[in-house]
């Protein structure tokens, strides 16, 4: 009998113990992965508002903003990295959709400015100038994406990838963006997820990163 019961105290404690485990580690030590959105709440993030108040919020394991520009900012900076983001942009009012994902973002000191220094990954898929995947405005060859198939209402995938002044994306695995920028503007900086237009809604249901160690 105290043999029973030993077994059933044990394989309570153990049925407990994996209850309260997080459903999402922060990091995959298998691969480097590192999830920049826990699924849960804002931590790890800093708000900033430029425009209209847009408000972020997590609603059934998505991180969702709309209401106007404004964008999130990770607390860690990145230099050379690969990240994969899903994400899905959307508009209540009849316009398009219209977000992006910065990267190597310094501090934003100019306030006079919308956003701060940095390359961005557009996410817009009605923009023929910089379509989804583009390096928005560089303005160098590689920077514009080929126009994808996308639209607005559909979940998306963007792999973005900085080595140097080398930079690429992919949008639903497939090649968008292949650039060298020859001032190489950008070395390091915060990644920022975008809310644009203020009737549109942005939302994202992984952001993961992992670092890629510099060459000797």
């Amino acid at each position: 009998m105290k043999h029973i019961l030993l077994i059933t105290v044990a394989a309570v404690v153990l049925v407990g113990c994996a209850t309260t485990q997080s459903p999402k580690p922060t990091t995959r030590k298998d691969d480097g992965w590192i999830q920049l959105f826990n699924s849960r709440n804002l931590d790890g993030w800093r708000e900033n508002k430029f425009k209209h108040k847009p408000k972020w919020k997590v609603v059934n394991g998505v991180l969702t903003g709309h209401g106007g520009q404004g964008y999130l900012s990770s607390l860690v900076e990145f230099d050379d990295f690969e990240l994969y983001a899903e994400t899905r942009i959307s508009d209540t009012a009849g316009d398009r959709g219209n977000s992006g994902i910065y990267f190597r973002c310094a501090p934003h000191a100019d306030k006079k400015q919308e956003f701060p220094p940095g390359y961005e990954a557009q996410l817009d898929h009605g923009d023929n100038n910089n379509p989804t995947g583009s390096i928005y405005g560089l303005n160098i060859e590689g920077a514009r994406a080929p126009k994808p198939a996308t639209k607005d209402g559909e979940w998306v995938t963007m792999r973005i990838r900085a080595i140097g002044n080398h930079l690429q994306t992919w949008v639903n695995g497939k090649p968008a963006a292949d650039c060298y920028d020859p001032e190489n503007r950008h070395i390091k900086g915060s990644i920022l997820l975008q809310m644009h237009h203020l009737t549109g809604k942005v939302e994202f249901r992984e952001v993961r990163i992992r670092k890629i160690a510099k060459k000797n």
